[in-house]
């Protein structure tokens, strides 16, 4: 469905807003808007209703929760209604972190592939990251692949380059792990107050310098083509060098990312690889 015309490019933006906030966290009001566009409380109230008028069976004002609510006729007419679209949209916004609530490090925009996160998995999974809260789920992993209870304290959504995880405690392993949201299968009940939250998560708060330089099995011309693309800089020892940083709970999916997470036959292939000072510097990280 087309926004209508005689509305503005801001307006109609704002129009998408209020579906994907409504679709992904189950409620929006004009504070909300108001606070993220800089613009009246009064011109916020305004365009819900114009949303209301253009997608009028998707929300309802409740009057105790002062929001517009989902309904369950919901359905996205002004956008795709994926994940991706809900957190690139934000960043596309420069929205600080302060203002959604929560937030999303190091993410790579890629397609999703297989099943997409639900959205009401996704609506209480964002609650409790923003209120700081344990959540009992339901979880599908490979070393238990009938459905088993977890109790979660979530800190932050991540992507993975392919597909979204929740970073949460997880009581059972008495750790912080990767939870993938697309196996969440349920969320039951909120359990209370989280004991512990992002600032105990040590890899998370752990941050990792890579130093990267051409696979040393190309011929120079070749490494100066790498080093061109990756704005590698030459060393005093005549090495191209460059480093990014990353959490060392993301180190992972970073190495992915890049293709360092395994060794390919031809050079032309793999491209870049990691210093040996870097790869013996990270490597308890690896586990």
């Amino acid at each position: 469905m087309e926004v209508r015309e005689s509305l503005s490019y801001q307006h109609q933006q704002i129009l998408r807003y209020i579906e994907l906030r409504a679709q992904w966290e189950g409620r929006i009001n004009a504070k909300h808007i108001a606070e993220s566009f800089n613009i009246g409380r009064e011109l916020g109230g305004k365009l819900i209703n114009r949303y209301n008028d253009t997608c009028p069976n998707n929300l309802i004002y409740d009057a105790s929760a002062k929001a517009h609510l989902t309904t369950e006729k919901f359905t996205p007419q002004l956008t795709t209604g994926s994940l991706e679209e809900y957190i690139y949209g934000f960043f596309q916004a420069d929205l600080p972190d302060e203002q959604t609530g929560w937030t999303l490090k190091d993410t790579f925009p890629m397609r999703q592939f297989g099943r997409a996160p639900r959205p009401e998995i996704v609506r209480p999974i964002l609650n409790a990251i923003q209120n700081k809260r344990k959540l009992d789920i339901a979880y599908l992993s490979m070393n238990s692949p009938e459905y088993e209870g977890r109790i979660i304290s979530p800190h932050n959504l991540i992507h993975d380059g392919a597909r979204f995880h929740v970073r949460a405690r997880c009581e059972k392993n008495q750790d912080f792990r990767d939870f993938v949201l697309s196996r969440i299968t349920e969320v039951y009940d909120d359990e209370g107050p989280a004991e512990l939250g992002e600032q105990d998560d040590e890899r998370w708060n752990t941050w990792l310098t890579l130093t990267i330089e051409p696979d040393i099995r190309l011929i120079q011309s070749k490494k100066e083509i790498v080093a061109y693309d990756y704005c590698m800089n030459q060393n005093a020892e005549g090495r191209y060098q460059c480093q990014y940083t990353v959490r060392a709970a993301l180190l992972i999916y970073t190495l992915k990312h890049l293709g360092l997470d395994r060794l390919r036959e031809k050079a032309e292939a793999q491209q870049i690889m990691l210093t040996p000072e870097c790869q013996h510097d990270i490597e308890k990280y690896l586990t």
